[in-house]
């Protein structure tokens, strides 16, 4: 899909959670930072790698003190599972003997130069890599975005744009012209989970964000981000994160401090 090499910069960094549909490998290169998935984050220094799968929301934040350099690249058509236990958002893997940034380097310079053939050198750089991550650990297992129906991606695309917003499954049948029960299956089979329950993560999600980055009070940020009341939010986050709204803001603020001062 693309092969690219980033570094933090304050006016082009937009922290935002966000996904795929393709699996993301990224393998930090120099600095600090850490990846913010919905319930938790995981550190970034060099060496460092994660591979993320296809609807998985995500971000990145970065050290001031310390930017954020890595190379990333985006793979249509696998996702990752564990071999005992089937497929995971996020893997993370290591490349502390730099076996890996030599590849991905000339993967980036490949994807820009885009010469004779290019699409096949990168096709076997990516299997290269891939395999050399995964083996003994992970499986690849095939996910043909091409293969999901229209009308699920039409209903998740509708759902990131307005997910703020009161809605019901009568709503969106209404709206996409789709039986409510049809809405269901097709997300379900498409994306492992119900619309109600997406909707609820990308809330979620957006609540995390807003906590971490704005001094909105917990009320305001219920309020923006979709929940009938404050005190209903708060119960959701707490069953969902696993500690109320004000501590985990604190927690994110003591991470990002943290994170500033490496």
């Amino acid at each position: 899909m693309y092969a690219r090499q980033s570094r933090y910069g304050i006016d082009n960094w937009h922290s935002t959670m966000h996904s795929h549909y393709f699996t993301e490998v990224l393998l930090a290169t120099d600095g600090a930072g850490e990846l913010q998935l919905t319930d938790r984050t995981i550190p970034l220094r060099k060496g460092a790698g994660v591979i993320i799968n296809p609807y998985v929301l995500h971000t990145e934040y970065s050290s001031h003190q310390q930017p954020l350099e890595y190379m990333v690249f985006g793979v249509d058509r696998i996702r990752l599972a564990d071999l005992g236990r089937g497929p995971v958002e996020v893997a993370q893997y290591r490349d502390d003997h730099g076996e890996l940034q030599p590849l991905l380097k000339s993967m980036v310079h490949e994807y820009a130069e885009r010469r004779t053939d290019s699409a096949i050198v990168l096709n076997l750089m990516v299997t290269a890599v891939m395999t050399m991550i995964t083996r003994d650990r992970w499986q690849m297992l095939p996910a043909n975005s091409a293969q999901i129906p229209r009308e699920a991606q039409l209903l998740k695309d509708y759902l990131d744009n307005h997910f703020k917003e009161h809605m019901t499954l009568d709503d969106l049948s209404v709206t996409l012209h789709i039986d409510k029960f049809h809405l269901i299956r097709i997300f379900k089979e498409s994306f492992g989970d119900t619309p109600m329950n997406y909707v609820g993560t990308r809330r979620l999600a957006e609540a995390m964000n807003l906590l971490r980055t704005t001094d909105y009070s917990i009320g305001q940020i219920a309020q923006i981000t979709g929940f009938d009341s404050q005190s209903y939010f708060s119960q959701i986050f707490k069953g969902k994160i696993g500690v109320a709204p004000a501590t985990y803001r604190q927690l994110a603020h003591r991470s990002a401090h943290a994170l500033q001062e490496t």
